[in-house]
């Protein structure tokens, strides 16, 4: 099922003409505001500006923190470590971070999907949602999805 595009995605083409002796491109974009941070949003087909050495788009913070949190969640359910302490001393982080990020691991299944597609709400940052992300997903739903 394709998703419809979201609030302030760009659908426009690219153009190009002159201007006496310039060339004008005019590439449609609008501006996000992603975790306390304004970043360009071009339209699909546009290569966007940072890109890893593969060709793909870097990850995002959010992103980086939900692969944390799923792959620290399973590593407490598998037996690897006994605890969020436990796995604080493994790999040799802070508890409370391990505590606030594995929480993410209780983010509504396809709402977590659409943040790790870089479609996260505008204003939403990942030290908030660290933090008053509520464990019912009807409660979640409310919140981040305006």
């Amino acid at each position: 099922m394709k998703r419809p595009p979201k609030k302030g995605t760009i659908t426009a083409k690219p153009t190009v003409h002159r201007e006496g002796d310039a060339i004008v491109i005019d590439i449609p974009m609008a501006l996000r505001h992603r975790g306390g941070r304004k970043e360009i949003v071009l339209p699909p087909g546009i290569a966007p500006f940072a890109e890893s050495a593969a060709g793909e788009e870097a990850p995002t913070a959010l992103a980086l923190a939900l692969a944390r949190a799923f792959r620290w969640q399973e590593m407490i359910e598998s037996g690897e470590a006994e605890s969020n302490s436990d796995l604080a001393r493994k790999l040799k982080l802070d508890h409370s971070y391990i505590a606030r990020t594995i929480r993410l691991a209780s983010l509504v299944p396809d709402l977590a999907e659409a943040f790790l597609d870089g479609q996260e709400p505008d204003g939403l940052s990942l030290r908030s949602l660290r933090r008053d992300l509520p464990l019912e997903w009807d409660e979640q739903r409310l919140i981040l999805v305006k």
